[in-house]
């Protein structure tokens, strides 16, 4: 077979993104036309000859293979495949349309990961505060901050869910979210909400120091952050995937241009159907972490390795790095792990990730039998005794509440 696009890793330069690819089938009798053909179909080429479609057109427009690699033990292959930026505005999706578009559709790819060049990156908007803006924001410089997801999370007013956050802030969580379920319904309208929870915030002086983001999913995300700010909102929410990327990073590019700056909130809903199979759809580390970075989410939430959302623990922790490690110019992301998380589970989870990390519960504040202020406090006592070389269990001697939420819980996550 004649391989016309294929090159040498280092003879792509900054004009390119690069995509890996896991690609396996039982079915392609060739893996190396296979890639081929992919490379091909995501740029200038397609599985049979058509006017117009140059040699030279396909020399300067089309993808370049620049690495396939067998698998030892299965018919599989990794795949990186070069492309030139003259084909893709720096818009997150055309980028996506490009990476991922069609052969997405077929058997057995995999998008495992995504690598621009620095003049792409310097186009794409990334957080607005990121972890060190957040921790200037609101006073924390060094630990993990403290997470609370307000709950009932439907059915109830503005005054319940005020109520929740008046005990979550007083237990010392440093940022109080609504849930992905709850945006505008009649019993609980969005700017009703704001005000509730940020006068109880204001009442016992947290309303500088505990953000609360509230959820402005919906119908043209500008114009309600704009309500909810002029409501008091110190944060804002939103369901990344489920509103889109282009949606999302048009919402981020306009806070940055009216000079906006509110730390946002991602909730990645619907994003299991990316990243659950092994064999087909999006990286888990790319689609929660390093994409979610990219389109601006400041506290982008990953569900734990705890077995309910199929994140293996390798998975948990890739995702993180792609949230906090060097990227250019765009801020690092506060990874918010959110999913079954209790108290007894913060020494596991920071040994994972550190101290740049949000660690947010919802039933394992609000169920806690003495009451969602005694979970807080015992997630922050958790916290603080870790950072002082003290395990989870000898931590629960010195304080009640967490005590109680290992005596009910165990030490690890749901």
């Amino acid at each position: 077979m004649k391989f016309e696009t294929m090159r040498l890793p280092e003879s792509v330069d900054d004009n390119f993104i690069i995509a890996t690819y896991y690609m396996k089938s039982e079915t392609e009798p060739d893996l190396y036309a296979w890639v081929k053909l992919v490379a091909g179909d995501q740029s200038a080429g397609t599985w049979t000859h058509v006017e117009g479609e140059t040699p030279e057109v396909i020399e300067k427009y089309g993808g370049k293979v620049i690495g396939i690699y067998p698998m030892a033990e299965e018919r599989a292959c990794i795949a990186r495949i070069a492309f030139p930026i003259a084909n893709i505005p720096s818009y997150l999706p055309m980028i996506m349309s490009t990476v991922a578009g069609n052969i997405l559709g077929q058997e057995g790819i995999r998008l495992v990961d995504v690598e621009l060049p620095e003049k792409v990156l310097k186009e794409l908007p990334g957080p607005l505060l990121g972890v060190e803006g957040i921790r200037d924001l609101i006073g924390v410089p060094e630990r993990p901050l403290v997470g609370a997801i307000l709950k009932p999370c439907i059915g109830v007013p503005p005054e319940v869910s005020a109520k929740g956050a008046r005990g979550a802030a007083l237990g010392g969580a440093d940022v109080i979210k609504d849930d992905e379920l709850l945006s505008y319904p009649e019993y609980s309208p969005m700017e009703d909400r704001v005000k509730a929870v940020m006068k109880e915030l204001k009442e016992i002086g947290k309303e500088k120091t505990c953000l609360y983001a509230v959820n402005i999913t919906g119908e043209n995300l500008l114009e309600r952050a704009k309500r909810a700010i002029d409501a008091g909102a110190n944060s804002l929410m939103v369901n990344y995937q489920a509103m889109g990327w282009g949606a999302v990073e048009d919402f981020i590019r306009a806070m940055k241009r009216e000079n906006l700056i509110y730390p946002i909130f991602g909730h990645c809903a619907g994003m299991g159907a990316y990243y659950r199979s092994k064999t087909q759809g999006i990286g888990t580390a790319l689609s929660c972490g390093k994409l979610a970075r990219l389109v601006g989410m400041d506290m982008p939430l990953v569900y734990p390795d705890s077995g309910r959302f199929g994140l293996s623990t390798n998975e948990f922790v890739e995702t993180h790095a792609q949230c906090i490690a060097p990227m250019k110019n765009i801020k690092r992301s506060f990874m918010t792990v959110a999913g079954g998380v209790q108290p007894g589970a913060i020494e596991y989870l920071m040994d994972l990730l550190g101290n740049d990390c949000i660690l947010m519960a919802g039933g394992g504040i609000y169920g806690h039998p003495m009451g969602a202020e005694a979970g807080a406090k015992a997630i922050l006592h958790a916290i603080e005794a870790k950072m002082e070389g003290k395990t989870i269990l000898e931590a629960a001697k010195e304080c009640e509440a967490l005590q109680a939420a290992v005596d009910v819980w165990g030490t690890r996550g749901h």
